[in-house]
């Protein structure tokens, strides 16, 4: 497990490093349990003095565009709006603090952070050096405690923005050691929803709809090749379908000052995704703590953080049965789907069409729209992950038979996997989706995406 949720997250070592609390001892279990409540009070307060240094909601909005104002929009305030996106940083902070405390030689446990910079009078390139030696000139900071690219995602005028992973409680070093650095340097953790490129949830939902416009044939091969040195195509269409593009964080690929193995790096997201039933997407979920009342039955959420969070139980919950198996997590995410890294980008792809998804669903007794809520679960876990920093939908073309199967080799013009004609006939050009079939758009086929 990368995170273990612990009942005391208020650690010494953590209240140590922040500053806020000398060591002490102390006798008998009431004095014990009173200096746990102070340093909880203390540590909290620490959380939320990190959580200030951040760009706001709608500043972040300034610099990158995302889920971010769609999952946390709606509130009837301004004032409740910016109150819980500090919420949701404050509960970032807990979760790189105190669960990676556990394994440092793990890359899972760094966590990923928006560092802006807004030195005035200068370029892109002197504010990322000045930041980049406040970091290395922090005591008790150290070269492998952060990891950075050197790429700058938003430059202008006023701020430069870059991504970096850091180590436990590396950010808090910082500005305790810098004092003045919240004046001209800003820290946001990455959330799900900040690597969310605008639109992803939109996106989604109009191609898993109805009326979804994507999906279409492009081309259909009837005849052989007249080349003969090359394949037959007879039988062949060519499909748009939808994907995701993912971008690596850095320092996954060169963990440690090594070069860490793709299928290393392939596993681990994966991992983290499926393991303890999805239990670990389940505790590091701010919307599933939110939604199900972990931060006090009246704290304010948003309907898009509802739906999120009915994700997640739909899954770790609904879906396991008293064996402990989970149709979502061990087949269909553990065997179906291919986790493929090539150079930076992870690309997560179907090992099917979505036509033979849909027919292997139904072997496992799953109906559609639980194969939807599947891949609704894949995309927030994705972007949950630790390792990864972008996420954004995005079509390809791919070949199948006209029959919708993937393997070329058996393709035969006019051929149909289900009778009533091929495929191609079934959708007539348009979208291929099977009667009242609204996953029969979605192909899993995920590709790499460079940070703006």
């Amino acid at each position: 497990m990368y995170y273990k949720m612990k009942s005391n997250l208020m650690q010494t070592i953590t209240i140590a490093s922040l500053g806020l609390l000398q060591s002490a001892t102390a006798n008998g279990s009431n004095i014990e349990a009173a200096a746990d409540q102070k340093s909880s009070r203390k540590l909290a307060t620490a959380y939320e003095t990190l959580a200030s240094y951040g760009l706001t909601l709608d500043e972040f909005k300034e610099v990158h565009d995302s889920e971010s104002p769609a999952d946390f929009g709606g509130l009837p305030s301004s004032g409740d709006t910016q109150q819980l996106w500090l919420d949701a940083a404050v509960f970032e902070y807990e979760v790189a603090t105190s669960y990676s405390i556990q394994d440092i030689s793990t890359s899972t446990h760094y966590h990923p952070y928006l560092v802006c910079s807004t030195h005035p009078d200068l370029s892109g390139g002197q504010r990322e050096s000045l930041v980049n030696y406040t970091f290395q000139n922090t005591p008790g900071v150290f070269a492998w405690h952060v990891y950075t690219d050197g790429n700058l995602f938003h430059n202008d005028e006023t701020i430069s923005c870059g991504v970096l992973r850091a180590y436990n409680d590396t950010i808090a070093k910082v500005y305790e050691a810098n004092p003045n650095a919240e004046e001209y340097m800003t820290v946001n953790p990455l959330s799900s929803s900040m690597k969310m490129m605008e639109n992803t949830v939109e996106i989604l939902r109009s191609w898993f709809s109805e009326d979804a416009d994507g999906g279409d044939v492009v081309s259909i091969n009837e005849e052989e090749g007249t080349d003969s040195n090359s394949p037959s195509n007879m039988g062949q269409m060519e499909v748009k379908q939808m994907g995701l593009h993912v971008v690596l964080c850095p320092g996954v690929q060169d963990f440690e000052g090594k070069d860490v193995p793709d299928d290393e790096i392939a596993d681990s997201i994966k991992g983290f995704i499926t393991e303890e039933g999805g239990g670990t997407v389940e505790k590091l979920s701010f919307y599933y703590h939110r939604v199900n009342g972990m931060d006090g039955q009246q704290a304010v959420h948003t309907e898009r953080m509802d739906e999120w969070s009915a994700v997640i139980s739909q899954v770790a919950m609904n879906w396991t049965k008293n064996d402990g198996s989970n149709a979502c997590l061990d087949t269909i995410i553990g065997e179906y789907i291919d986790f493929d890294v090539t150079k930076r980008n992870l690309e997560v792809s179907s090992k099917f069409s979505s036509w033979e998804l849909i027919q292997l669903g139904k072997t496992l007794g799953v109906l559609e729209d639980d194969l939807e809520t599947c891949i609704w679960y894949l995309t927030y876990s994705l972007a949950l992950s630790p390792m990864v920093c972008t996420l954004e939908p995005k079509t390809k073309v791919k070949t199948l038979c006209e029959d919708g199967t993937s393997d070329l080799s058996k393709c035969t013009a006019g051929a149909d996997a289900s009778g009533g004609g091929s495929a191609s006939s079934r959708i007539g050009l348009g979208p291929w989706r099977s009667s009242g079939a609204s996953l029969a758009l979605f192909f899993f086929s995920f590709l790499g995406f460079a940070i703006l």
